[in-house]
């Protein structure tokens, strides 16, 4: 278990920016199922049981980028990838969003 090492240059912008949007794109979806859990109350329960578990690991991906941790062995770096993060975010939000 370690933690990203620091970068200089354009690409260490980058890398905060994409750390910082992360986290605020799980925080946000994460205080608002737990604030308000009825938000899904209009959707069907299938959709909410097909798309919830991968809206979620999405969240929990974002959070891991964006706290910037980063795991030392190679299985568990690619499943904790953001873009595999963002992937799950995105199917996750779609099928709770197709009517």
């Amino acid at each position: 278990m370690t933690f990203a090492r620091r970068e200089r240059g354009v690409s260490a912008r980058l890398a905060r920016w994409s750390k910082a949007i992360a986290l605020a794109a799980a925080g946000a979806a994460s205080l608002a199922l737990t604030l308000d859990p009825y938000v899904l109350n209009g959707v069907s329960s299938a959709r909410v049981h097909a798309g919830l578990p991968l809206l979620m690991l999405g969240v929990s991906g974002a959070f891991a980028h964006g706290l910037g941790f980063r795991p030392a062995q190679p299985i568990l770096r690619g499943l904790l990838h953001p873009a595999v993060a963002w992937i799950l975010f995105g199917a996750g939000a779609s099928v709770l969003a197709i009517h």
